[in-house]
């Protein structure tokens, strides 16, 4: 693929998105940001699609909804455009999630798992379904299934550190649960990954090679925040307080990036160590030494 490309993409001024802009444009590349009401198409080497409603606040049924109808029914008008675009895409990235294998605690999971169940996995697989008839049309496509994305900047681990610095630092769920994560700029290599290597199609598994557990990201946050771990919120109590939104945060999963490394992509943040050093200090958190 040349190296001076027309890249147009949705969500760009997103955490994600606007990371990828600053990159692409670094690199010389043009960068097209696309509307969420999309009227005609412009030529592009590459179609990138991130946007969607933010998973931040409580998932009330309003709320489930426009998270929904924005993943789906925004993925399906952006690949009815395709038809009528100036010329097709080399390739299309679509966003989804690694909450497309629910909750599955024990199992390791790579791409050729099985999906699970529950709103997440639902939502994703039709998410998906939407972006997989872009191969009906020759364009190939990878469909991103991210896991969480950390960074002190923005994202989750952004949204959580002004409660941390007030003290607000627990365990989320048992401290010995898996959970598939990669940082911010591993996202975007990989996602540049795929964008170049043609051999890249299908879903793709956007996660570090070394899961993290609730016990450990406790820890290394704290760190950050300058505080300590003070216990743990157990997962039935997050499940009953927080209804949805729970199983985002508190989901065992144990993602592999299986098709990632297979194809050659090398990471350069496999642990959480990428941020703190705290995980080689156990013993700073005595409180959660009690609670495993």
């Amino acid at each position: 693929m040349k190296k001076d490309l027309v890249i147009a993409i949705t969500g760009s001024h997103g955490f994600v998105g606007s990371a990828l802009v600053a990159r692409f444009r670094a690199q010389g590349h043009t960068v097209i940001p696309l509307p969420r009401e999309i009227g005609l198409l412009p030529g592009c080497d590459v179609l990138i699609h991130l946007a969607g409603e933010s998973p931040a606040g409580y998932w009330t049924a309003r709320k489930r909804r426009a998270i929904y109808t924005s993943r789906v029914l925004g993925t399906r008008r952006l690949v009815a455009r395709l038809r009528d675009a100036v010329s097709l895409p080399k390739v299309f990235l679509c966003a989804s999630a690694v909450g497309v294998y629910g909750h599955r605690p024990g199992e390791p999971l790579d791409e050729a798992s099985a999906p699970g169940r529950g709103f997440r996995a639902d939502t994703c697989l039709d998410w998906e379904a939407e972006a997989r008839k872009a191969e009906a049309l020759g364009v190939r496509t990878v469909r991103l299934r991210f896991g969480t994305i950390l960074d002190p900047s923005g994202g989750y681990l952004g949204r959580m550190l002004p409660l941390l610095k007030h003290g607000l630092c627990f365990v989320l769920g048992d401290p010995e649960d898996r959970f598939a994560w990669i940082s911010l700029e591993d996202a975007v290599r990989m996602i540049e990954f795929a964008m170049t290597h043609e051999t890249v199609s299908g879903a793709l598994n956007v996660v570090a090679p070394v899961p993290a557990t609730q016990g450990a990201f406790a820890r290394a946050a704290a760190a950050l925040a300058g505080r300590r771990v003070l216990g743990q919120l157990r997962a039935g109590f997050l499940r009953a307080s927080l209804g949805e939104l729970a199983a985002a945060i508190v989901d065992v999963q144990d993602v592999a990036p299986a098709k990632a490394l297979q194809e050659g992509f090398g990471h350069v943040h496999p642990t959480l160590q990428f941020w703190s050093s705290s995980l080689d200090r156990p013993e700073m958190d005595p409180v959660l030494e009690k609670a495993s």
